[in-house]
């Protein structure tokens, strides 16, 4: 190919001259006065032709530019783009000029040949009316009145046989008037005096957006009626932008008298974008410029159109806009309602020209619901609420995929609501079911191409691979580790991908995809990237985030980084937690993301990392008591252990889900777990052996076996301090407190309470210390020590109040109740035990009916 081409170029030169072919970075440049292309000499000339200052030289110029006309332009060329684009153009500026000139020679009245050459026109280019108009007007200027009603009667059939449609208001108005006016010739009238009415027909069964069309209605209320109110509607392909905009354009219409304007921009399609020039041409011959008229530049156009609407009341619905600049020239003078839709933000619209920006999102439950009922009815909607609700979130609630899935459940009579579920539960296949393959307006696939094909490389890429984040909230950081570039290059990324639409930015540095958007995401990923370069990006993140875990528990539980959790070199942005407190703020903003990584990890059957990001995660779930994300993890880590034979890890992972079951009360699971766990340790035990040891007895503990609970937690206690493990001798010495409570030993209790509050300290875990001081002040009451007591379960509120550690104040405020009545002080025991009801049922704690019956006693 390019040999072929350096070929035609050497030939070229050859027969125009050496130096008029130039070599430029991009290709090859033709150096030439424009007056030498034969095209852009006719562009001049017809633009000449309207600057000047009389007919008869208007003519000479029109004369001369026609002149050069060979029939149909660019023909032989072989250019597809020049054929698509200049073309078109060409063809329609000479049919501009040869009806300009007519119109000249007929006001002159010195061509008799005028008909004749209508006549021939007409038969080239069949459909142009305002050839027809030009014909019957001369035939009847010339008195052949008969033949001008039957050149119309000839239109009228042709119109009716082609496109169903009958000939434009004009040429009817010059029927009626050849009908009435017996031998007098009309006149063609110079000027449209019709009012456009262009705004597409209103959206059947419009439903939801309430909050939207207030919004929307509030904006306007607000402009000033000399001023250029400008809506932008901006959101990802199918959420309904267009189906708004033209609902509430309808709504608004009777304010703006003089008309409403509406033209697909073709920003985001697989057709060419308009430009601003064919965009002014068609605005400016609606509101009445004569086609010959309008000049050629856009800066022209474009100030003619602001001078036609100046001081008009006129609607312009500027549909699926590409970007600013493609706006801006069309923006009318003052007075009129500009309405843009378009997927992309356009930023430059709201800070230079001052817009309203609508961010347009999801339907929310209900108006998702709503739409489906348009389509299903309502009847076969409350027979299947969960099926409804689970299709609205399948359809990510965009309204486009909801009237799709409404659309096939209608079409089956037979096929249950569940039925269609089940089908859009196979992310890979989803894409495919919603959509009508006849109907290419319908496909979302297609739609989103549009909005990633306009995406640099490098966007597209960080695109396809944030397909890999299973989270719903994706950092800033994440997104960097992903995609293996800078932090700084990536934020540049992803506002790129946030104002295609392609992602979603809730906050600052915090992005989320669409879940259509994320199966459309993953389908280009796995077209683009090898299953071995997608497990290298994914393991890149697991392991970004272990190493961000194990810092943030450098914090908070320093003890859980044992020598079995060995951690990988990090690769990304460095992480560090000031405190305590920024380290669980990481978590809580995390929590999500984390626990589907460890399910997204076991998919992939990486035991070590699966079971250590687990396991790190523990001391997290067990202080802010979500319980449910640590039984998932836990169990995830479980089965991939087991799945890959790995002692180690299933020795963890067995006992972190045994931990998470007891203090779900699952008693007997948690038991069977962690006699799995005891089971994997080496021969002769080992350091995690004792932790095993000292939860059996907590297990014991709440099954109110105490001294089973007491025999474990002792043997706990013996082996952590004959392998030297503070951590673990701590924890021990916490459950053996608690067992001797349980068998009323209580200065045994106490003992065993102030050793693991001073050995929790020893390794930086503040929590399970203010627990022990809680166990310690439960033990000095227990003996009559209420004002110690008292003291010390107050330091322990106190503590845990200040590390946000609410499950932990459960105990504690049951403790401070216990003691209070024991003093006799019902009024405040009812205090505590109120508080800890209310935590306890906030956080669905099992303790709630044991608190609950403690305040049923005191009555009140």
């Amino acid at each position: 190919m390019r040999g072929s081409l350096h070929t035609y170029v050497m030939r070229l030169r050859r027969l125009i001259g050496e130096d008029t072919v130039a070599t430029a970075p991009d290709g090859y440049r033709l150096v030439i006065e424009p007056d030498r292309v034969d095209a852009l000499r006719f562009l001049r000339l017809l633009d000449t032709a309207v600057e000047q200052p009389d007919p008869a030289a208007e003519r000479r110029s029109l004369g001369e530019a026609l002149a050069l006309w060979r029939g149909t332009p660019l023909e032989g060329v072989g250019s597809p783009a020049l054929a698509e684009d200049w073309a078109p153009l060409l063809t329609e500026r000479y049919l501009l000029a040869v009806e300009r000139r007519i119109d000249l020679d007929a006001a002159a009245g010195d061509d008799p040949d005028l008909a004749a050459e209508l006549t021939e026109l007409i038969a080239r280019y069949p459909l142009r009316e305002s050839l027809w108009e030009r014909l019957v007007v001369e035939l009847a200027r010339t008195g052949r009145r008969a033949e001008a009603l039957a050149r119309y009667a000839k239109l009228r059939e042709l119109l009716a046989e082609e496109l169903g449609v009958e000939p434009g208001a004009r040429l009817r108005r010059l029927h009626l008037e050849l009908l009435s006016a017996g031998t007098e010739a009309p006149a063609a009238p110079a000027v449209r005096d019709e009012v456009p009415r262009q705004l597409p027909f209103d959206v059947t069964r419009f439903t939801g957006r309430d909050a939207e069309l207030a919004e929307l209605d509030e904006f306007l209320a607000g402009q000033h009626e000399r001023s250029t109110a400008i809506a932008v509607i901006e959101g990802a392909a199918g959420v309904g932008k267009t189906s708004l905009a033209v609902h509430w354009s309808h709504r608004v219409r009777d304010r703006f008298p003089d008309g409403q304007l509406f033209l697909d921009l073709r920003g985001h399609s697989a057709d060419t974008p308009v430009t601003p020039d064919a965009a002014l041409g068609r605005f400016l011959r609606a509101v009445g410029v004569a086609a010959e008229a309008i000049p050629s530049t856009v800066e022209e156009r474009s100030a003619m159109l602001r001078s036609r609407l100046a001081g008009a009341r006129m609607l312009m619905l500027l549909d699926n806009a590409h970007d600013a600049d493609q706006v801006r020239p069309l923006l009318p003078g003052s007075g009129n309602l500009v309405v843009v839709t378009s997927r992309s933000q356009l930023r430059g619209l709201v800070a230079r020209e001052g817009a309203h920006r609508l961010a347009l999102g999801s339907l929310d439950r209900r108006g998702a619901t709503a739409l489906l009922a348009g389509s299903v009815g309502h009847a076969r909607l409350a027979a299947e609420p969960d099926a409804v609700a689970e299709l609205a979130d399948l359809c990510g609630r965009l309204p486009l995929a909801l009237a799709l899935a409404g659309e096939r459940v209608s079409r089956f009579g037979g096929m249950s609501i569940a039925g269609v579920v089940e089908e859009l539960r196979d992310q890979r296949s989803r894409l495919d079911t919603l959509r009508d393959p006849h109907d290419a307006g319908t496909d979302l696939r297609a739609a989103f191409s549009w909005s990633y094909k306009a995406l640099r490389p490098d966007a597209a890429r960080l695109f396809r691979l944030l397909g890999l984040h299973p989270g719903v909230d994706i950092s800033l950081p994440a997104a960097a580790v992903l995609g293996g570039r800078p932090v700084r290059e990536t934020r540049d990324l992803l506002d790129q991908l946030a104002s295609a639409h392609l992602l979603n930015q809730p906050r600052a540095d915090r992005y989320q995809f669409h879940d259509l958007l994320r199966v459309y995401a993953t389908e280009r990923l796995e077209e683009t990237e090898s299953p071995a370069e997608q497990a290298e990006c994914f393991g890149r993140l697991l392991d970004w985030y272990l190493c961000a875990a194990a810092e943030a528990n450098s914090q908070v539980r320093p003890d859980l980084l044992t020598e079995d959790v060995v951690l990988p070199e990090l690769v990304g942005p460095e992480v560090h937690f000031a405190d305590r407190a920024a380290a669980t703020a990481w978590y809580i903003g995390e929590r999500s993301t984390l626990t589907a990584l460890v399910i997204a990890a076991t998919r992939r059957g990486w035991s070590t990392r699966t079971w250590q990001l687990s396991w790190l995660l523990r001391g997290f779930n067990a202080e802010r008591h979500d319980i449910d994300d640590w039984i998932v993890t836990a169990r995830h880590a479980v089965e991939v252990a087991e799945a890959a034979h790995d002692r180690i890890g299933l020795q963890y992972a067995a006992n972190n889900l045994g931990t998470a079951l007891l203090r779900a009360s699952r008693t007997d699971e948690a038991l069977a777990a962690l006699e799995q766990g005891l089971a994997a340790a080496p021969e002769g035990g080992n350091a995690l052996s004792v932790a095993i040891l000292s939860n059996l007895a907590g297990a014991y503990y709440l099954r109110e076996e105490y001294e089973e609970s007491y025999r474990y937690s002792s043997e706990g206690v013996e082996a952590a301090r004959r392998s030297g493990q503070q951590t673990y001798l701590a924890h021990a010495e916490l459950n053996l407190s608690a067992s001797c409570i349980g068998l009323g030993k209580f200065d045994d209790a106490a003992e065993h309470a102030l050793n693991a509050q001073h050995a929790f300290l020893a390794i930086g875990d503040e929590y399970h210390s203010a627990l022990a001081k809680g166990n310690f002040a439960e033990a000095l009451g227990r003996v009559g020590r209420f004002d110690e007591a008292m003291e010390h379960a107050l330091r322990a509120l106190g503590a845990l109040r200040e590390m946000d550690a609410d499950y932990g104040t459960i105990d504690v405020h049951i403790t401070l109740g216990q003691i209070q009545r024991a003093m006799g002080e019902e009024d405040g025991a009812r205090g505590y035990w109120s508080a800890a009801v209310e935590t306890s049922r906030r956080l669905n704690d099992p303790r709630t009916a044991e608190v609950q019956a403690l305040l049923d006693e005191l009555g009140g």
